[in-house]
């Protein structure tokens, strides 16, 4: 029989390494999230830490550091759930994409969330790992959307559109609700702006049916 035990040593050191990571992200988010971006600190984060402080310090220096982690860490999360979030029918998939980039469900601590990532945003043009993280974020979106979009057309469920340029648009769109929303605390505004883009892209997006080319 052969011997495993390096093989489940390995393992457990990857699982550990992996839970030490997920509570280090968790304990980014819960201090951004009560205490906004200027006033979050290593400090404050350590206080949201479940396990021990002197770990969080062995592995990250300064507030920089462990904000380009966590900003790598929602990437992969993001890409991880768009590869494996599919429908059969493209608008659905986009319907499904923009309720996901606005939620009807945002609690308080999802808004205060979502608040401290616009003052981090504002942070981009003057520091270049947040700008290289903040344009990632923009990139798998607008990707998401762009692949949804070119399904669509080149399955006849959406009319003859560029889907690059109309990502983009879209994006930009929903970018700006999600900002004066959570800046003015306004669930209602996302909900109404949301579903007036949605009944929007409807109307204009969507082949007719049944109608034949001449």
């Amino acid at each position: 029989m052969a011997d495993t035990s390096d093989t489940d040593h390995t393992a457990t050191i990857a699982e550990e390494r992996d839970d030490t990571t997920e509570a280090i992200m968790e304990a980014v988010y819960l201090a951004l999230s009560k205490h906004g971006y200027p006033e979050t600190t290593m400090s404050r984060i350590a206080a949201e830490f479940e396990k021990s402080k002197s770990l969080l310090y062995y592995h990250y220096d300064g507030k920089e550091e462990i904000l380009n982690d966590f900003f790598a860490f929602v990437c992969e999360e993001l890409e991880t759930s768009f590869e494996d979030d599919t429908h059969d029918d493209p608008f659905e998939q986009l319907t499904d994409l923009l309720t996901r980039i606005l939620p009807a469900d945002l609690d308080d601590e999802a808004i205060q969330f979502r608040q401290a990532f616009f003052e981090i945003r504002s942070q981009a043009p003057h520091n270049q790992s947040y700008y290289d993280q903040i344009l990632r974020t923009d990139e798998i979106f607008i990707t998401a959307l762009t692949e949804t979009l070119e399904w669509g057309v080149e399955s006849g469920r959406f009319v003859d559109i560029d889907p690059e340029r109309q990502a983009e648009l879209i994006f930009s769109t929903v970018s700006g609700i999600m900002e004066r929303g959570v800046t003015l605390e306004d669930q209602a505004l996302i909900e109404r702006n949301r579903a007036v883009l949605l009944d929007q892209l409807e109307q204009t997006l969507l082949a007719a049916e049944g109608c034949d080319d001449a």
